[in-house]
């Protein structure tokens, strides 16, 4: 019966049976001393020489069975360490994609806080406007005797948001003419001379400031849709009067990334066109084409710079891309509007050289 120590011993088990053979085998030779037996007994050697062959063969079979044997579990070994490998690497990917999915949020939350953070120093900046004039207040005479004045100067003050609608509409600009608000300045003096005064300087720093919000967004690594939807929020805190003033300032030449901007996320989409003036230029390209406010309401346009400053051409930097009023879901509308407005120009200037 074979033992497990036998099997693990087999090579010396193996040669100790050699050598018991190999004793025995020369014990005999002592037995008989009959030089025939002797000679017949030394034939017999090859009979062990066959068996030590036999066992060397045995041998070389069993060293390959073991080289075998030790291949496979260097195989198994092996294959074990590929797929603890694979695992490792499985598990650093996993964590790598956790890691980048943890960084990529603490980024957006931190784009979040800033932009919020923005928003409202924006609104701080909207609260802190004030402007001051004087007013004649008349004293009734009742009140007043003979030799007291009809009035007298009283300091106004508006303040916040409402600066916006009293500089653009109620504000008296003297220049050569009494004109109320920025509406009528632009109406005689022009867009071209829309720094003619120092009332657009009261919002130098709430256009700075909202330009750096809307740059500092499209500067994220985000999608066009995700930039949007922030700028989008934005464009709600913005009053009617807000997105007039935005209208003129961004069509001067000094801003025009910030125009860019504008029509990329169209940031006017929201923009009463009837609060808009109608500025000399348009109402002088108005006239040469023979133009009258009837001919303007009868084909739905507006008595204002709307449709005159509007544009499908990206090198006519002096006017607005349809985008800046219609995003991509709307874009058809703003097409179609252009089309006909354009159509209308052609008939007019048409309709003149044949008067001509």
């Amino acid at each position: 019966m074979i033992t497990d120590w036998m099997k693990k011993n087999i090579v010396w088990v193996m040669l100790g049976g050699v050598v018991v053979l190999f004793l025995l085998n020369m014990s005999l030779i002592w037995v008989n001393n009959d030089p025939n037996w002797r000679g017949t007994f030394g034939d017999q050697f090859g009979a062990v020489n066959a068996l030590f062959s036999g066992l060397a063969f045995a041998g070389l079979i069993y060293t390959i069975i073991l080289q075998r044997r030790d291949l496979k579990l260097q195989r198994n070994d092996l294959k074990l360490q590929r797929e603890e490998l694979a695992l490792t690497r499985k598990e650093m990917e996993e964590q790598t994609a956790e890691f980048e999915k943890q960084n990529e949020t603490m980024k957006r939350q931190r784009f979040e806080s800033l932009f919020y953070n923005m928003l409202n120093l924006q609104q701080q900046i909207v609260d802190g406007l004030r402007y001051d004039y004087y007013d004649d207040e008349k004293i009734p005479a009742s009140i007043r005797g003979s030799h007291f004045a009809d009035g007298k100067l009283v300091k106004r003050e508006v303040v916040g948001r409402d600066v916006f609608r009293y500089l653009f509409m109620d504000v008296r600009i003297k220049t050569g003419r009494n004109l109320m608000g920025y509406r009528g300045y632009l109406r005689f003096c022009g867009l071209e001379n829309y720094d003619g005064t120092l009332i657009p300087s009261y919002f130098d720093h709430y256009f700075r400031h909202l330009y750096k919000i809307v740059q500092f967004v499209d500067s994220q690594e985000f999608s066009f849709e995700e930039k949007y939807r922030y700028l989008s929020f934005m464009r709600g805190t913005l009053s009617r009067y807000e997105l007039v003033w935005l209208y003129y300032n961004a069509l001067h030449p000094d801003f025009y990334r910030f125009k860019q901007l504008i029509e990329r996320y169209s940031l006017l989409k929201a923009l009463r066109r009837d609060l808009l003036s109608i500025s000399k230029e348009t109402a002088t390209y108005y006239g040469n084409l023979g133009i009258t406010d009837e001919d303007l309401k009868k084909n739905e346009f507006g008595i204002d710079d709307f449709a005159f400053y509007l544009t499908d051409n990206a090198e006519e930097e002096s006017k607005y891309l349809i985008s800046a009023f219609w995003n991509t879901k709307d874009h058809q509308a703003g097409v179609d509007y252009l089309n006909r407005w354009n159509a209308f120009v052609a008939k007019a200037a048409e309709k003149m050289v044949k008067e001509e």
